[in-house]
């Protein structure tokens, strides 16, 4: 993952000639780290910033060259299971120094921690470690949810299910998880997680168990084994193992059925509809598409044939993708900055600014009876969210049409009161952003129970991080910052 900025204007300079581009435009230097489940890995990319067209507005990333990609390294852990911050710092210094960068040459960058490794306790110290203090950088921990979403998009699936107007499947599977989403015309429908990876279950050269998830006694039991550390994990029963998930993430595509209880991490996907293809990421996807050969001591190779297999004998097509492994590391983020509209309301005693506020969109229209449904649709967006995130601050996005009248942006405000309501103190967001000019009437309703900025015409996406600036004096309106985690290939 990384992210890019114009803020101190980047080390590349300004101005350089770019077929179709319009405009000013530079190039910056991006990096981006990745903690996973049973990887870690970073990568440098130097990014051209500007816009396509004299009609766009927002600038664009370009183009994107990437500089240098760290080896992967095993996420290292404790005993406890707590993430080693040591072996990280040096895969990362030693990164930069090969690549000839030092912290000064990078303009912003990304440090997001994903899977199993999101649910260590002191996940979130290890993301501050590697970022730094003002801003520039986005530090979060992601839950599968996020991690699903980055994932569809790095693989490249959602931008060709836009291009091609397919309904696709993207199905990124990891050491500790496996995340899917269905992508209709380059817009993601829908998405789960299940309890499916190759490092469940590891082991050691002498075939003995070393790490054994809840998710992999499952699956054991589920064969008649009853193992833990240091029992014998031969090839056979690996092979059985890698049949029985595959056997279990397709049977779940299928019809929805777990092989137990809290098989799902997230909510299943629901009926499927007519998919045109599947595009597989993670690091089991590379063995799925014949890029990678050598054994980590787990169940990558494996299950990648079984995966495969399974696919191609259930009549899916599959479809190449541009990043496996690396799917949730390679997206970049332009960072540009938005004027809001006057109509705004901001509380006195809101101290501004604020920083790095995710962005969670709920989409809404003007249909009777607004305020039930927009409560609806805030708790729905909410109820989403991964465990890994709550209690943290956040931005909630509200995507319309045109409105049309003050009476409906009143009935908007009634439903988000009500939504507020049934909501715990941490489960509330800090800011609330509208793409219409809204935010002064909206905002001036909640004022009297809830104390939080309304900000208008801003149009943010769910990958989206944003700083709220103060107040313009005698302007009336705020500047927003955007670290968009954007993706291409």
């Amino acid at each position: 993952m990384a992210i890019t900025t114009h803020e101190h204007g980047g080390h590349g300079g300004h101005g350089h000639d770019h077929e179709g581009a319009v405009g000013p435009h530079t190039h910056l230097t991006s990096v981006g780290i990745d903690i996973g489940s049973s990887t870690s890995h970073l990568m440098f990319s130097r990014l051209l910033i500007g816009y396509p067209s004299v009609l766009q507005r927002k600038p664009l990333v370009l183009e994107r060259n990437v500089i240098a990609r760290s080896p992967i390294l095993l996420t290292p852990f404790s005993g406890d299971w707590k993430i080693e911050a040591g072996p990280l710092k040096q895969l990362i210094e030693t990164t930069f120094s090969e690549a000839g960068l030092t912290r000064d040459d990078i303009d912003t960058g990304a440090v997001i921690i994903t899977g199993e490794a999101a649910r260590r306790d002191n996940a979130a110290k290890i993301a501050e470690l590697f970022a730094d203090g003002s801003g520039k950088f986005v530090c979060a921990t992601a839950g599968p949810a996020l991690e699903t979403i980055m994932a569809a998009h790095g693989s490249g699936a959602v931008q060709q299910s836009r291009e091609q107007g397919m309904t696709l499947l993207n199905i990124d599977i990891g050491g500790g998880t496996t995340k899917i989403s269905v992508i209709e015309e380059g817009r993601i429908r829908a998405t789960t997680a299940v309890n499916i990876g190759a490092r469940l279950v590891a082991h050691n050269r002498a075939e003995e168990i070393v790490r054994l998830e809840k998710a992999g006694r499952r699956f054991l039991a589920d064969l008649g084994k009853n193992l833990g550390d240091g029992g014998k994990l031969p090839a056979e029963l690996r092979s059985q193992l890698a049949q029985r998930m595959a056997r279990a993430l397709f049977d779940a595509l299928a019809t929805g059925d777990q092989p137990w209880d809290d098989f799902y991490v997230t909510s299943s996907l629901g009926a499927l509809p007519k998919i045109d293809g599947i595009l597989f990421s993670g690091g089991v996807s590379e063995y799925i598409y014949a890029r990678e050969s050598v054994c980590f001591d787990d169940l990558g190779p494996l299950l990648g044939r079984e995966i495969r297999h399974q696919a191609e004998a259930r009549g899916f097509r599959i479809l190449p993708a541009g990043e496996g492994i690396r799917a949730t590391v390679i997206g970049a983020s332009q960072y540009t900055v938005q004027l809001s509209g006057e109509t705004i309301f901001v509380p006195d005693s809101l101290e501004l600014p604020v920083r790095n506020l995710r962005v969670f969109v709920v989409h809404c229209d003007w249909a009777a009876p607004i305020a039930e449904r927009v409560e609806n649709a805030v708790m729905r967006g909410l109820g989403a969210r991964d465990p890994e995130v709550r209690g943290s601050p956040f931005a909630l996005a509200f995507s319309t049409p045109p409105f049309i009248g003050y009476g409906a942006a009143q009935d908007m405000a009634k439903g988000i009161d009500a939504a507020l309501a049934r909501l715990a103190g941490a489960d509330r967001p800090v800011a609330l952003v509208f793409a219409q000019n809204v935010g002064q009437v909206i905002g001036g309703m909640l004022a009297a129970k809830w104390d939080m900025p309304c900000i208008d015409e801003v149009v943010l996406s769910e990958l989206d991080f944003i700083d709220i600036g103060a107040v313009v004096p005698e302007e009336g309106f705020v500047p927003v910052v955007i670290k968009s985690l954007a993706f291409g290939v």
